[in-house]
């Protein structure tokens, strides 16, 4: 009898679904995965640590990371105690802020992937990361919602709440210690990358490489730069630096493209409107400092700059409570080459000088509030936009007195 039932029960212990698995304990489920969570750091071409993040292995020499922790870098290691592991980029996906690592050598332990059947909004999910590129920790959390499109496709995992912030590539596991998704580098979004997504990312990282080949000066490690657009002609994502001189300190400034309704461009969710060959129709959101807060009606250039080679412009604009008037005379100056992100490219400079007035709290009068204003605009006609721009202005008195020195470049158009 004992030699009948004992492969009965072996049929019965394999057979038995997913759901029915026993869940692992919280620290068993961390040493079983955590083997597989990696540190990826992205450096720049002197090797200054850009950003850092998380990556999760999916085979031998495969990890997958957000896309977003990569920009910029010049090169790209995987990281734990006192291993490290060159990688390079193999498969971008950036619509979905997906990318996969080619890594040599490196083979770790890696999860099984949860089929999108297994997603059960309620579902505890367990995170698994290292925050800013320190030592891995877990952190629990649950399936909020699933989200698809009309066609029923995966389109997001919603978190019920945010994660820690530093997170970005860090692996999501069910009970079972199957990967779910990864988060991306924008924790108060709630949302993670489906791990569904991974099987789907050669063959669309073969796309995206297929048409970047096609198009104009695509970007590489080196820190060259992609000035592309998409097929229909409407950028993905415009990345500046801005420069505070007064502080001298630096930040990254992203205009993200809004999901097309008409011929009209928009991006940051309406935060900056524009038309097809750049003219500004509306700034709302100033993410890039004097130039978003002080720009004059249309934009910082023009299209037909030769033809209009000097004009006068007086306006006004009420930003973060703080009123701004302008009087400005421009004068288009000189043709001139500029180098953006290590491409030389054509670009038309123009003077503004004038004065500005700035209220505080949008209205309320402390003092004299005026101050004379410089401001020097690079713009290149081929891109329909401004490349750099310089602005300084010192004014005001007592509570009232304000500075401005900063410097905006673009870095890519992708």
């Amino acid at each position: 009898m004992r030699h009948l039932l004992a492969p009965f029960a072996l049929t019965l212990a394999v057979s038995l679904p997913a759901s029915a698995q026993i869940p692992l304990a919280p620290d068993a489920l961390f040493t079983r995965v955590s083997p597989a969570v990696w540190v990826v750091q992205a450096s720049d071409a002197q090797g200054k640590t850009l950003a850092t993040g998380s990556a999760v292995a999916t085979g031998a020499g495969t990890a997958v990371t957000s896309c977003q922790l990569l920009a910029k870098a010049s090169s790209v290691a995987l990281k734990r105690d006192n291993v490290s592991y060159g990688a390079t980029l193999e498969y971008p996906d950036v619509e979905r802020d997906l990318c996969q690592l080619r890594i040599a050598n490196f083979a770790p332990p890696t999860p099984a992937i949860a089929p999108a059947t297994a997603l059960q909004v309620g579902m505890p999910l367990y995170i698994v990361g290292a925050p800013r590129g320190k030592e891995l920790t877990l952190g629990i959390g649950m399936l909020a919602g699933v989200r698809r499109s009309g066609s029923g496709e995966l389109e997001a995992l919603q978190l019920a709440s945010p994660a820690e912030a530093g997170l970005g590539g860090a692996g999501l596991f069910d009970a079972q210690g199957r990967l779910v998704g990864l988060l991306g580098t924008t924790p108060a979004a709630n949302l993670a990358m489906p791990s569904a997504w991974i099987a789907e990312l050669p063959a669309r990282g073969r796309v995206a490489i297929e048409r970047l080949a096609a198009l104009p000066p695509t970007a590489t490690a080196g820190g060259t730069t992609t000035m592309a657009t998409t097929a229909a002609g409407r950028p993905n994502i415009i990345e500046y630096q801005l420069h505070d001189r007064l502080t001298n300190t630096y930040r990254k400034v992203f205009y993200r493209a809004d999901p097309a309704t008409d011929d009209r461009i928009s991006f940051n969710n309406g935060g900056w409107i524009e038309k097809p060959g750049g003219e500004v129709v509306s700034v709302t959101t100033a993410i890039a400092g004097e130039f978003d807060a002080a720009m004059p009606p249309g934009g910082w250039g023009k299209a037909n700059l030769k033809e209009e080679a000097a004009w006068r412009t007086r306006y006004g604009s009420t930003f973060g409570g703080t009123r701004i008037n302008m009087d400005l005379d421009a004068t288009v100056m000189e043709d001139t080459v500029v180098n953006v992100g290590g491409k030389e490219m054509k670009a038309v400079r123009i003077e503004y000088r004038g004065f500005t007035q700035r209220f505080a709290n949008a209205g309320a009068v402390v003092g004299n509030q005026y101050g004379a204003y410089k401001a020097d605009v690079w713009f290149s006609p081929e891109l329909g936009r401004v490349v750099r721009f310089e602005a300084q202005t010192r004014g005001g008195t007592s509570g009232g007195a304000f500075q401005v020195r900063e410097t905006l470049e673009l870095v890519s158009i992708r």
